[in-house]
């Protein structure tokens, strides 16, 4: 066996000059972005196995590895999470936005007492929350639709109201509702600027600046309301410093950010369970409800959402900063891979999901049973290692909430799923059947993952 090759940088772009198209691209489409490098890469080095390569960019003029395999991402977030830290890497993206300090962006001790405190608060909320949920899913959709509807935007509406209820005991008749609604959405838009800088001409502001005062406004609101309405709020505590803290950390779980990752989640594995057919032409909603066996229904539609996590997960990556000298492993005779102190490393969900090295070769393709072994390595929707996403069994929960609920009162969708990008998200369609144009025209993939155009559905419900 030939010995492997000395590390090396990852190939790719060094140019400030190109940076400002490459953020332009990855922007625009990751996936494109991504693909589009590792076919290059794999043009200039036949030799080399198929797989997801590092690829080097220069992206908001930084120095940016794009790691997008299963066991490089987990070697970056766990094995040696001590290397990297989230508070660099989303200092000038996120700190304006979301009050400090919070889970998002400390690391280390610091991080891991406060989410002590906080999966002791999250293993409280978990009995109230498929009943709440399934409250709102009925209510939300009370009246059978007469004509198409946006999948998506309607479900987006439903997050809104499952998020605010769950961690604030708002409905959308209290009139706090709609105004945190419009902070959070002026808070997103300011995070996700293309203007770095804050700017105020006395006439316009720019979103950044909004965004900035959204976030003050968002938690003085919050923490007013918990002092009010303390039976309304599961985490209302009497301590003042505990009151703040949860009205901070309320800003993050109820910002427009987790609203569309849930409506993205939901959207998939809705279609899944309703427009997926199997070979003999049914929905999966359908072999569902004729399931009798006791638990069977649970560990199959939990089976179908880890799936719909591995293919498509609502939120595409997140970011670390090299704390030091790095070495990333490569698989095989590979040169593994330096990361540089200082260089931010981008880890990409949707790559880590489609890896056939550890999914084998149906990776690309969405198998409603493959869960069903529970032995297999889930995909990386949450991240993994220490700072793995505190609401990751919270949100799971209400998915599940969600669909048990369809099945329950009967609720149906009918509809067709056309574009080659959206079907290549779900899995529908082989990966080499997806070109990346197809998933740069098809797909939205920042801040959160959906079909760039409406999904039209008709609703229909068969009990009362």
């Amino acid at each position: 066996m030939m010995p492997k090759p000395e590390p090396q940088l990852p190939l790719g772009s060094s140019s400030t000059l190109r940076g400002f198209a490459e953020s332009f691209s990855f922007h625009n489409s990751p996936e494109a972005f991504i693909t589009s490098r590792i076919i290059d890469f794999q043009r200039q080095h036949p030799e080399a196995v198929e797989n997801r390569a590092i690829v080097r960019a220069k992206v908001l003029n930084r120095n940016v590895a794009i790691v997008s395999s299963h066991a490089q991402i987990h070697q970056v977030l766990a094995q040696d999470a001590a290397g990297y830290e989230a508070s660099g890497a989303y200092a000038e993206l996120m700190a304006p936005f979301f009050p400090s300090p919070n889970l998002l962006l400390t690391d280390g001790d610091e991080h891991a007492s406060m989410r002590q405190t906080w999966e002791a608060r999250m293993e409280s909320l978990k009995k109230l929350l498929a009943p709440a949920v399934s409250e709102r899913v009925s209510q939300h959709f009370s009246e059978p639709s007469t004509s198409e509807i946006d999948m998506y935007e309607s479900l987006k509406r439903l997050s809104w109201k499952i998020l605010l209820g769950t961690f604030l005991g708002l409905d959308r008749d209290n009139s706090l509702f709609g105004t945190l609604e419009s902070l959070q959405e002026d808070l997103l838009r300011g995070q996700f600027s293309l203007f770095p800088v804050t700017v105020n001409t006395g006439f316009w502001h720019s979103p950044r600046k909004k965004g900035k005062e959204a976030n003050k406004k968002l938690q003085d609101r919050m923490l007013r309301h918990m002092k009010e309405e303390v039976k309304g709020c599961p985490f209302a505590v009497a301590d003042q410093g505990e009151r703040e803290d949860v009205a901070k950390h309320s800003v993050l779980f109820t910002s427009s950010l987790a609203v569309k990752a849930l409506a993205s989640l939901l959207t998939a594995f809705l279609l899944n369970l309703f427009l997926y057919r199997t070979k003999e032409g049914r929905s999966l909603a359908d072999t569902l409800a004729g399931e009798t066996e006791p638990g069977r229904l649970s560990l199959r539609l939990r089976a179908i959402l880890l799936e719909t996590e591995r293919l498509s997960p609502p939120i595409v990556g997140v970011m670390r900063r090299s704390t030091r000298d790095s070495i990333i492993l490569s698989p095989g005779e590979q040169a593994d891979i330096k990361i540089p102190k200082g260089w931010d490393c981008w880890l990409y969900f949707v790559g880590g999901g489609r890896d056939p090295s550890t999914y084998g070769p149906t990776w690309d393709v969405f198998d409603p049973d493959r869960y069903l072994d529970k032995g297999l390595a889930p995909g990386v929707a949450y991240g993994a290692g220490p700072k793995t996403c505190l609401g990751r069994d919270a949100i799971r929960e209400i998915t599940l909430a969600v669909a048990d609920t369809f099945l329950r009162l009967g609720i149906q969708i009918d509809g067709k799923i056309k574009p080659r990008g959206v079907r290549g998200w779900l899995g529908w369609e082989p990966n080499d059947s997806v070109m990346p144009e197809d998933w740069a025209r098809d797909m939205k993939q920042l801040p959160t993952q959906r079909p760039s155009d409406p999904i039209m559905i008709r609703l229909s419900r068969s009990s009362p």
